[in-house]
């Protein structure tokens, strides 16, 4: 049965913000980003989703504003316009059972199989293992219920077009395949994951596997994650050889509704993704904000979250007020390098965000960083985010 809506909705974010990362030229800039979608909602199960991001080209320095640039003996200002048109998501989502009724009558066939084809967000591992836009098409297969499983589901993906590996520039001969799975056992979710991608030269062919579980204990919620790579021949920027291992533990403090959280983790060798989208934060971002990037200008991720030959760890508070209408996170981390060739690094940086009515939230981000061999790290930013 055909009801067809649309919807129209869209995210606009527009930030004030100064970085300067002790190494490169220092940064003063007002930055746009605006995240508009249609989702053409045909059935209950079927949709088109079209979103386009017509204020910035998904790079560093490609974002819609004005730049303020101090460079050493010369100063320049200019105004960034960015306007496109390209389209950063176009896909088609359904159900095969819902699009095919007389097939199972009864409704007791296994004919549910979830699927998705066209431009599409993908994210596994919380974004360790590819967190991209990909060409892709996917079915899924959900609710099957093994002896000692109360679900299981079970994905498969193949990716055709736009996957960027690791800040590289889009190839068209890039194809990926990957396996995802999720199973939820009585004490622990557990998901298993695995990427094929085959790449022409000189960019290299590489596995991609993750693995994670999931459990709570004694009030305590914790994930713990190993992810790796594999080059099949010469490593290259693409694809390397490396493994990444890290966990995610959170308690909520007693008579409270805060969230304190410590983030440890470990890279031995040089640990690269299956996919990243050019301004999203490296392997280490989902660990701490310290190593997200904001996705936004210039302004990067204030500790490198490259996962290569590195041990450290993020802990911070979360704290609540005004009905969740506020909230404010402190953090500190650092990273060691384990190499002998590299740099350590150490960094504080909190996060204020403010609601304000419905559909404006108000941010504000500082940090500073004490880095060893080059100059300390500093930078602060306003950002006002609004929804419509």
């Amino acid at each position: 049965m055909w009801q067809p809506r649309l919807w129209v909705f869209a995210t606009h974010r527009s930030a004030v913000q100064t970085f300067d990362n002790g190494v490169g030229e220092p940064t003063t800039e007002w930055a746009n980003r605006l995240d508009l979608f249609a989702n053409l909602q045909l059935t209950g199960t079927e949709k088109l989703v079209l979103g386009i991001r017509p204020l910035d080209k998904n790079r560093f320095g490609q974002f819609s504003g004005y730049v303020a640039e101090d460079v050493p003996g010369v100063t320049g200002r200019k105004w960034e316009s960015e306007l496109n048109a390209n389209v950063r998501t176009l896909f088609f989502e359904g159900d095969f059972g819902s699009l095919f009724p007389n097939l199972d009558r009864a409704g007791i066939k296994p004919i549910d199989y979830g699927f998705a084809v066209g431009r599409q967000p993908l994210v596994f591992q919380r974004g360790i293992l590819i967190n991209d836009t990909v060409d892709a098409f996917g079915i899924v297969r959900n609710n099957l219920r093994p002896k000692g499983f109360s679900n299981v589901r079970v994905s498969g993906v193949w990716g055709w077009g736009e996957l960027d590996r690791n800040d590289s520039r889009k190839d068209p001969q890039a194809n990926m395949f990957g396996i995802f799975t999720a199973a939820d056992l009585p004490s622990t979710t557990i998901e298993i994951d695995a990427i094929r991608v085959e790449d022409r030269d000189p960019n290299g062919d590489g596995w991609y596997l993750g693995a994670s579980s999931t459990l709570h204990f004694g009030g305590v919620g914790a994930t713990f994650r190993v992810n790796a790579s594999f080059a099949d021949d010469t490593e290259t920027p693409q694809v390397a050889e490396g493994v990444l291992l890290s966990a995610e533990i959170a308690w909520t403090p007693k008579s409270s509704d805060d969230i304190v959280y410590i983030n440890p983790f470990l890279a031995e060798e040089r640990f690269t993704q299956a996919g990243r989208d050019p301004v999203n934060g490296g392997p280490l971002a989902a660990l701490g904000i310290l190593f997200a990037s904001n996705n936004i200008g210039n302004h990067r991720s204030e500790l490198s979250a490259a996962a290569n030959d590195v041990l450290g760890i993020a802990i911070g508070y979360q704290a609540f007020w005004d009905q969740f209408r506020r909230n404010l996170v402190l953090e500190v981390a650092g990273r060691k390098d384990t190499s002998g060739d590299g740099l350590d690094d150490a960094a504080v940086g909190f996060q204020l965000q403010q609601k304000i009515k419905q559909r404006f939230l108000l941010q504000v981000d500082g940090f500073y960083a004490v880095q060893e061999g080059r100059d300390d790290g500093h930078g602060a930013r306003l950002e006002l985010l609004i929804q419509f």
